[in-house]
């Protein structure tokens, strides 16, 4: 301890000797002051039960590469690594708290490796100042004073390359109002879906993301923040699986998972993320996104990807992409379904279904249509003594009561109910096919009547903010319905998704 303490001492005076003196002796070396142009960090790991830290200066005087022994990083903070406010010495030994033999300054092809001074280093609201004096091998003094912000790095086992993911927005049965981000990273051979091809080397990340819903999902990004593992669904997290889930063999797309692949070493690991971090953050050329991953075999990953991120819509339905006016609809019939089946819901339910002159529908078989055209199912709720015929007004589209007309649910064709658009087209095969749909999900639909001519005009809003307007005069014979079992009403949507494994999984699990 008492050579420690002076070494210390001597070295103080040193420095201190250095700036009394430095004005005289290296005139030229202060009459210009630095200026740092670009700083970079990296955490290079522990040695001997201290943290070695490597910060590179870019300044008009050259390019400064000090390397500091410090507090160790816990493993878990390595993407959150700070340097230790303190004072650093230049000192060979390995000694705590100082600028190590491995500090240098580069100028041009040349590099001198420093020899005296010591730096003060302080931390503020993401922001590092240096100052003080330090000295090289040839004698030239620096006296460096900034503050900047410094990102500092760990050593990533792998840099992805390749990104792809949706937008899935949120789930009203597991987790309302808390969206999920579903994505993955790869980086060596992918296949034609961007995921690790089996026959290939290399490295894959999978992982779902739960945080606020994007107020537009078609323009959805993965928010910037860090993202904690968790086994529930909540904001700010990702999702893994429990040690006892993944002991149990229990499945969840949703599961966060890595791949290697390495033939050259007989590597073929296929393992769930059981804890970690992942932070997302703005770039120049898109997002980058860093990992620090626990994997269920008790080792550690750290990753970096830079690019764009994508995040497909898959939470909005509609297929339209502008403001629909549905064609001429010169078609029409009232079907009756009766009283609500949902508990503490005391309406009864209606369904007018109008149709362009192009298509020929189906009444009696479930509304089933067949041809090429547009047309619209309008769900109207009355109250439960309304059973002949619906009352004229104005209906507001919102949620199952009285008075209201129904909006758009469901996820596709054939899994949806409420009021919704739909447009027909014939295929190669000469079927009819559900080509266009929207559900609505604001606006208003207006009933008049005089005589037995009816007067039914929508203005609506689908999902992804498009306006949608149609009208229907005519008669509308009445089909009662309201003691017959519900089934699909149309033909579904015939669609290949060929997006990966991970993406019909999360599809198959929401249908």
């Amino acid at each position: 301890m008492r050579k420690l303490s002076f070494l210390v001492s001597f070295l103080l005076l040193a420095t201190a000797g250095l700036t009394s003196c430095s004005s005289d002796d290296n005139k030229g070396s202060h009459n210009t002051p630095i200026t740092v142009e670009q700083s970079t960090g990296t955490y290079l790991g522990a040695v001997e039960n201290k943290g070695e830290f490597t910060i590179v200066l870019k300044t008009n005087k050259g390019e400064f590469h000090l390397n500091f022994l410090s507090k160790v990083v816990a493993e878990e903070d390595l993407l959150e690594a700070t340097l230790q406010p303190e004072t650093y010495l230049v000192a060979e030994g390995g000694i705590m708290y100082t600028l190590t033999s491995k500090s240098v300054v580069k100028q041009g092809e040349a590099q001198y490796k420093l020899i005296e001074g010591a730096l003060a280093v302080s931390l503020s609201n993401g922001s590092y100042t240096f100052k003080g004096v330090v000295k090289d091998e040839q004698g030239v003094a620096y006296d460096i004073n900034f503050t900047q912000v410094i990102d500092i790095e760990p050593l990533y086992n792998t840099i992805y390359e390749v990104q792809n993911g949706w937008y899935w927005g949120d789930n009203v049965f597991d987790h309302p109002g808390i969206a999920e981000y579903m994505t993955y990273f790869t980086q060596g051979d992918t296949n034609q879906y961007g995921e690790l091809d089996e026959e290939g080397d290399g490295y894959y990340i999978s992982a779902s993301l739960f945080d606020e819903m994007a107020p537009k999902a078609w323009e959805a990004k993965i928010p910037t923040k860090t993202f904690r593992a968790s086994t529930e669904f909540e904001v700010g997290t990702f999702k893994v699986g429990s040690k006892e889930a993944i002991e149990n063999g229990d499945y969840d797309y949703s599961f966060a998972s890595f791949q290697h692949n390495d033939k050259a070493a007989g590597i073929q690991e296929e393992l769930y993320i059981l804890d970690g971090s992942i932070k997302v953050m703005d770039n120049e050329k898109g997002q980058e996104v860093r990992f620090n991953i626990v994997l269920e075999n008790g080792s550690r990953h750290l990753g970096k990807y830079i690019g764009k991120v994508k995040q497909g819509d898959e939470y909005t339905i509609s297929t339209l992409r502008a403001d629909k006016s549905v064609q001429p609809l010169t078609q029409g019939f009232l079907e009756y379904k009766g009283k609500s089946p949902i508990t503490n819901k005391p309406n009864n339910r209606w369904n007018m279904y109008l149709y362009s002159g192009t298509l020929t529908p189906y009444p009696g078989e479930y509304f089933g249509v067949e041809g090429s055209g547009e047309w619209m199912r309008v769900t109207l709720y009355t109250d439960v003594n309304t059973t002949t015929d619906i009352p004229v007004g104005e209906f507001p589209i919102g949620e199952e009561q009285a008075g209201n007309a129904g909006l758009g649910g469901g996820s596709e064709p054939g899994l949806d109910w409420g009021t919704w658009f739909f447009k027909q087209s014939i295929n190669e095969a000469g079927e009819s096919v559900t080509s266009d749909f929207a559900p609505t999900r604001t606006g208003t639909v207006k009933v008049e009547k005089t005589g037995d001519q009816y007067t039914i005009t929508v203005n609506a809003i689908d999902d992804r903010e498009n306006k949608i307007t149609a009208s229907y005069t005519g008669a509308l014979p009445l089909v009662n319905n309201a003691s017959r079992a519900a089934t699909n009403q149309i033909k579904g949507v015939k669609t290949s998704y060929g997006k990966g494994k991970k993406f019909d999984a999360a599809k198959n699990s929401r249908n």
